[in-house]
């Protein structure tokens, strides 16, 4: 019986995983669109030949005789939307079954229908009580669900679920050695909230999260401009603001009007409603994160949106935080100082948003696969 790892972050932007069949430092990744909907089984058979050749775009699962589009196939085909205010672990099920399918596929899984599978997941702070609901429930869909490439039956292993930050905090500790009685504050920026806990002497502490996230600032840009769909200025605005705001292209590309002076009225104000948007966002923020971390001894934050914000978080806590032992500067880190090797795969514009993922891939499933392994061979 042949056997699959993997890691599942439920983006509000894309589902993220990091799978392999093998135990190697560096796995294969793919994203996912999020969105999920319940489709009548007639209505998804003709992808059970495409989902051959394009896995990640037709996909789809039944559970019993339920059936859901998961991804692409659900926001263009079925013209899905996805709900920001819902809680993730609502449609954490079928989101992971259709990534696991998508990953066996890409794996060339070939033992018939059946494998094994270590599963590494995270979900934000605020849900991770419902992370015991989530697992009893994974373990029985997963072992008889439909697909297109036919039923699955996969044995679930074994399964962890973290905080979003999780595995950039298990990443950060590790590298840093022994931080005594010193607390570490970890910050995850995302595309629907962000969230923060801290840690200390290795135990997870005050799960916090708050609706802001890069939605909030898209959703002020479109009340300060016209006719600009969500999905676009979500794309572009994220292009120019990682670009340390540079690079306009990302913006031109979207502009509307047909006249040179007109499309350059219209950037005038597009910019305008982005500056705006950005700052009220930061100050917002800002004074959340004073609430959250009256007293803390460094700090590590990710996730896609941190990136937009490094000068920010860095001036924020520059002056809040006491030194690190030895050293005259104080330990702010993105990524927990994630660096990726020369050879990864994950595109640059990607990887920030992988950090989570690739951290858990290092620190939880590969030291358990390989320590299973050791116990199962001796």
């Amino acid at each position: 019986m042949e056997y699959l790892y993997a890691v599942v972050d439920y983006g509000s932007s894309a589902l993220k995983v990091a799978f392999g069949k093998e135990l190697t430092q560096t796995p294969r990744y793919f994203t996912m669109q999020p969105e999920i909907i319940e489709v009548p089984v007639e209505a998804v058979e003709e992808y059970r030949h495409t989902f051959l050749a394009d896995p990640i775009r037709s996909a789809f699962i039944g559970i019993k005789d339920r059936y859901y589009a998961v991804g692409d196939l659900a926001q263009e085909a079925f013209r899905s939307t996805l709900n920001l205010s819902e809680p993730k672990s609502n449609n954490a099920v079928g989101r992971t079954l259709a990534a696991i399918a998508v990953a066996a596929r890409l794996s060339q899984i070939n033992s018939g229908k059946k494998f094994k599978l270590f599963l590494s997941c995270l979900l934000p702070p605020g849900e991770l009580l419902d992370r015991d609901i989530l697992e009893q429930n994974l373990r029985q869909a997963l072992q008889n669900f439909d697909t297109p490439m036919g039923k699955l039956q996969v044995n679930l292993l074994y399964f962890n679920c973290h905080p979003e930050g999780g595995g950039l905090s298990l990443f950060y500790e590790e590298h840093r050695g022994d931080m005594a009685d010193r607390a570490l504050g970890v910050i995850m920026m995302g595309h629907r909230n962000t969230s923060c806990f801290t840690v200390q002497n290795s135990v997870y502490r005050k799960f916090r999260s708050i609706d802001l996230g890069f939605a909030t600032v898209v959703n002020d840009i479109q009340l300060a401009t016209s006719a600009y769909k969500e999905k676009t200025i979500t794309a572009a605005v994220a292009s120019y603001l990682l670009s340390r705001e540079e690079d306009k292209a990302p913006l031109l590309k979207m502009l509307l009007r047909n006249t040179p002076s007109a499309r350059e009225q219209e950037l005038d104000k597009l910019l305008k409603a982005i500056a705006i948007a950005k700052k009220k966002f930061w100050n917002s923020l800002s004074q959340w994160l004073a609430v959250q971390f009256p007293q803390i001894d460094e700090i590590v934050f990710g996730g896609g949106v941190a990136q937009m914000f490094v000068p920010e978080m860095v001036e924020f806590f520059q002056g809040k935080l006491p030194n690190l032992p030895d050293k005259s500067c104080p330990a702010i880190y993105l990524n927990g100082g994630l660096e990726y090797s020369d050879d990864t795969v994950i595109p640059e514009r990607l990887q920030a948003r992988f950090a989570d993922v690739q951290c858990l891939w290092e620190k939880d499933i590969l030291p358990t696969a390989k320590s299973y392994w050791d116990i199962t061979t001796k």
